[in-house]
């Protein structure tokens, strides 16, 4: 009897070792070639945004100068941009003041604090001069927004920060 017992937990090991060892085999992951991927969505023929390229200085910490390097107005979707509902600057599209909304401080990177600190991050200056590229929408609710120009100020007391044809 003890021998059946014996054979028979041997039996089950051998097999439940079997099975471990064929899960652990995994073939390489493949992938589509570029020309066969799609885009989520395709933009209605409302749905524009302008690509901006802004070159900012920085002294001590603080935005002293802001230039439009570069613009370019193209067909897309937007990301979700008015549903944000604070940052460092408030941007504005156009003349209508519904069309604002907010971003951080591109001056400033996140990072993470050690474990044992109290706040979890804090932010780490990207240095002198810093390239931005900012993604407007050009329509909101279904509605083209018909403007040529942008203006980002500060939110903490209004310094302008730029103010600029697109």
């Amino acid at each position: 009897m003890k021998y059946l017992l014996l054979f028979s937990i041997t039996l089950f090991s051998v097999v439940t070792i079997a099975q471990t060892n064929d899960l652990g085999v995994s073939k390489a992951p493949s992938f589509a070639p570029l020309n066969q991927h799609n885009t989520l969505e395709k933009p209605n023929s409302y749905q524009r945004v302008a690509l901006l390229n802004i070159k900012l200085m920085y002294e001590n910490g603080e935005v002293v100068g802001a230039e439009l390097v570069r613009s370019k107005v193209v067909a897309s979707v937007a990301p979700k941009v008015f549903a944000r509902q604070m940052g460092d600057w408030q941007v504005y599209i156009g003349e209508n003041e519904k069309n604002v909304f907010y971003v951080n401080d591109p001056g400033y990177l996140e990072a993470e604090n050690e474990p044992e600190d109290k706040v979890p991050y804090h932010y780490v200056s990207q240095g002198a001069e810093v390239q931005w590229d900012l993604v407007v929408p050009l329509y909101r609710n279904g509605q083209k927004i018909d403007a040529s120009t942008i203006s980002i100020q500060r939110v903490s007391d209004g310094k302008p920060i730029l103010q600029s044809k697109f």
